[in-house]
């Protein structure tokens, strides 16, 4: 499904080089707002969004056995683990 997955140099989003062709990328703002891990549905619960600040950036990606990718943001957030089918649906929802 997926090929490669890399930060971009500024580290404000995600490039994804699908196997089939194409490559793709979803903004770390928006990553992190959508993320699906307890902590961010918590807040989605509290407060009706996940706050992020416009300056937020990946800090690391972390392989999740053969089909996620755990992402690292600048505000501290380490738990958002994004199956790649999850990436795929979040491309067709947000990538231009």
């Amino acid at each position: 499904m997926i090929e490669t997955l890399a930060a971009t140099p500024d580290c404000r989003a995600l490039t994804i080089t699908w196997e089939q062709g194409g490559e793709s990328t979803l903004s770390a703002q928006m990553l992190r707002r959508e993320a699906r891990d307890a902590w961010s549905i918590r807040e989605r619960l509290d407060f009706g969004a996940v706050r992020v600040t416009p300056d937020i950036a990946i800090t690391a990606l972390v392989q999740v056995g053969h089909g996620g990718v755990n992402v690292h943001f600048s505000d501290g957030h380490e738990r958002a683990i994004y199956p790649f089918e999850y990436l795929r649906e979040l491309v067709d929802r947000f990538d231009n």
